[in-house]
């Protein structure tokens, strides 16, 4: 069973104005619904779908593949019933290699981040912050919206990871701005 959230636009005027389409993969319904409520801020800016499995991300993503209309972001949890999230992610990474892939796992143990490695792009703790999340969106969507060539954004996708910047250089930049 997949459950959908649109915000208050029509479709037509989704169409026009183009939303960047979330697809959120969790297999506990209080997390969803949580994540529903903490993000329905976002409803006219993001297109959000929610899923209940792995299996079920891949059946919402193939259906609106073949509509045209591919999912920008892919985020899901890591330890879910059948296919697990790292599963997932190298999947979308195959069929959707220009989606931004997250993961968001209240399991932050060695193991389960370094089966994503290579396949998720960031790596997210549970409980997370709201604006945390949303930010980390913005910010690894931002740079595929920059890059407009679809050779550059398909190279984009298929890195393994996005580094964060260094603590010295977050330094150097702090001091050169005081």
């Amino acid at each position: 069973l997949r459950q959908r959230q649109r915000g208050r636009m029509s479709r037509p005027a989704m169409e026009k104005q183009r939303m960047t389409r979330i697809l959120f993969v969790d297999d506990e319904p209080n997390i969803r619904e949580g994540m529903r409520r903490m993000l329905r801020s976002m409803r006219n800016e993001w297109d959000m779908e929610f899923a209940e499995s792995g299996e079920a991300a891949l059946d919402v993503m193939a259906e609106w593949r073949s509509a045209q209309k591919p999912f920008d972001v892919v985020v899901s949890d890591m330890r879910m019933p059948g296919m697990d999230g790292a599963d997932l992610l190298s999947r979308v990474k195959e069929i959707s290699p220009d989606s931004v892939r997250l993961i968001l796992s209240g399991h932050s143990d060695t193991a389960s981040i370094m089966k994503t490695v290579g396949n998720a792009h960031q790596y997210l703790n549970k409980p997370c912050d709201p604006e945390l999340l949303k930010r980390t969106i913005k910010r690894a969507f931002a740079l595929r919206t920059l890059l407009q060539d679809e050779h550059l954004q398909k190279i984009v996708g298929e890195i393994g990871s996005l580094p964060s910047l260094p603590v010295v250089y977050r330094e150097v930049m702090a001091s050169l701005q005081k």
